[in-house]
């Protein structure tokens, strides 16, 4: 039922002797070195920005026994697809609307999940959305698509479409506000994702940090904790699902383009599932991958 969720220097070469350093004719004024950019504006490009999306998630049942009689259950659920965003310029009142969509949505898993079946390509998802004037992200899918929820094939592979693009749109500062090295900022998302037909929902607070330049790029740390909590009913019995998750990720943002270069990131989840009387534990391990195409 769980779908997704240095550097060492190295001695330089001896030589004979040392060569000798030139010295600036007197009263000349030494020319300073070029100094890095220490500070920087982001404003998201109009331009639309693809990427690729790529998540791989291990999930080992953990505790309350198993129904083939002992030993850990382990499965793995696999997700990519194409994502495109193109985030508008700003009206009246600083708002920017934001437009996408999700195309090539594949999810794979385990055959004890899916049967054996290699699944086909979910229809395309359309997106929508704003930028706020102080960088607040707010992504939905355009339309009725998510309208089944996990209940529906459509409306579930909806809400995971969602997930993947909201993936390629972080928080960031807005432009009015100076980027440096060490600059910090939060965000709290709340979210709904599928454990089989039970919708789960799911709130990550953020912490974000500015960690160094890298040539024309900067390297962004992402740490996130989340809480998951789900109630519903599924094959006539009673499910309650409760969980506690850690993300690290890495961002490469180019200031000069406002654009995402790519992501990179891990996070483990630990979930309980309730079935009537019963209770079973999970662990979820996840990857993140986000490309810029």
């Amino acid at each position: 039922m769980i779908a997704l969720g240095a550097c060492a220097g190295r001695a330089p070469a001896p030589t004979d002797a040392p060569a000798p350093s030139p010295r600036p004719p007197a009263g000349a004024t030494p020319t300073p070195a070029p100094s890095a950019t220490t500070s920087w504006r982001f404003a998201w490009s109009p331009d639309v920005q693809a990427f690729a999306v790529r998540t791989e998630a291990d999930v080992e049942r953990t505790g309350g026994g198993s129904a083939s009689g002992g030993g850990a259950e382990r499965e793995r659920v696999e997700s990519s697809a194409h994502v495109s965003l193109a985030v508008q310029p700003a009206g009246s009142g600083g708002t920017r609307a934001v437009v996408g969509r999700v195309d090539s949505l594949r999810v794979r898993a385990s055959a004890r999940v899916s049967g054996g079946a290699d699944p086909a390509p979910a229809p395309p998802v359309g997106l929508r959305g704003s930028v706020s004037p102080r960088g607040a992200v707010r992504l939905d899918v355009d339309g009725t698509a998510a309208a089944g929820g996990c209940g529906t094939p459509t409306g579930a592979s909806a809400l995971t479409a969602l997930a993947v693009a909201r993936e390629a749109l972080p928080r960031v500062p807005a432009g009015t506000t100076p980027l440096t090295v060490g600059a910090r900022w939060r965000d709290t998302v709340a979210t709904t994702t599928c454990a089989g037909p039970l919708p789960v929902s799911v709130q990550a607070i953020a912490a974000y940090e500015v960690e160094r330049q890298e040539g024309a790029l900067l390297r962004v740390r992402r740490r996130a904790n989340s809480t998951l909590r789900g109630q519903g009913f599924a094959g006539g019995q009673s499910v309650r699902v409760t969980g506690t998750g850690i993300a690290d990720a890495t961002l490469l943002l180019d200031p000069a383009r406002g654009v995402l270069r790519g992501v990179t990131g891990e996070g483990r989840t630990t979930m309980t599932m309730t079935i009537g009387t019963a209770t079973h534990a999970f662990e979820q391990r996840t990857r993140v991958t986000v490309q810029a195409r």
